[in-house]
């Protein structure tokens, strides 16, 4: 995952992240987000502010994607956020960023978006 500066085409910074649980890639639950491709977006939007949650596999702060709910293959999947990925490695979909020191960094970054008075960014997602 890349944060990019497109005003400056700079890269703010890159982490480690996961997306859905392995061998699960065709489910309608447990599959990797869906690319913007797939649900006919430009991009999806993050939250730069996030929840507290204490579900278990989060267990933290939560910045929440948007749409909310997006169709494929006639699939409703949704729910979807970038967390810690707390427990077993893999998600429901979301994004997981995979160890600590990424994760410190990555909220560290919100945190300068917010105070530049940002409430969403871009985010796109595509598999290669």
């Amino acid at each position: 995952m890349i944060s990019l500066d497109t005003k400056n085409g700079l890269i703010d910074a890159e982490f480690k992240a996961v997306s859905g649980v392995g061998g699960n890639e065709g489910q309608s639950s447990a599959g990797p987000i869906p690319s913007v491709v797939r649900v006919d977006l430009k991009h999806y939007s993050v939250n730069t502010k996030p929840l507290y949650l204490s579900i278990k596999g989060i267990e933290g702060n939560f910045y929440k994607i948007n749409p909310h709910l997006v169709k494929v293959d006639g699939n409703t999947r949704g729910d979807f956020g970038i967390h810690f990925d707390a427990n077993v490695p893999g998600t429901a979909g979301c994004l997981g960023i995979v160890d600590s020191a990424n994760w410190q960094q990555f909220q560290r970054l919100m945190t300068t978006y917010q105070r530049a008075g940002l409430r969403t960014i871009p985010l796109i997602v595509a598999y290669f």
